[in-house]
């Protein structure tokens, strides 16, 4: 009975998002100039990985530009300084100092002299 040689397993290797995205920019960049089997062999990647990637990539998983959206920059005009609103009742609490600039309920501001203090 021969002893048939054992093929040594690949070593895996963990690439980042970035990294994936780097790989699938390039790609697209030489897709015209190289085969889908020479790249992955000059960059040490599965092509069945690849492939994946390529499909993680139309879904969503690693969209390029993330989630924010682009706004534009428009000037916002020199507002005037605000007014302040006139005070319409001071209630004063050993060292608290509550203005109210309308009316409220009394029941409200029992429930602000309530609340505990943090020191």
């Amino acid at each position: 009975m021969e002893l048939q040689p054992i093929k040594p397993r690949r070593a895996l290797r963990f690439r980042s998002k970035q990294e994936i995205i780097h790989l699938l920019e390039k790609f697209e960049s030489v897709k015209k100039q190289t085969s889908l089997t020479k790249f992955c062999k000059d960059h040490d990647v599965p092509t069945g990985t690849f492939c994946t990637w390529q499909r993680c990539c139309r879904q969503g998983k690693y969209a390029i530009h993330g989630k924010f959206i682009a706004l534009s920059v428009e000037p916002v005009p020199a507002s005037t300084a605000a007014v302040p609103l006139p005070v319409f009742a001071s209630i004063n609490s050993g060292n608290l100092t509550i203005q109210l600039h309308q009316y409220v309920a009394p029941d409200y501001i029992q429930s602000l002299l309530d609340k505990p203090k943090n020191v």
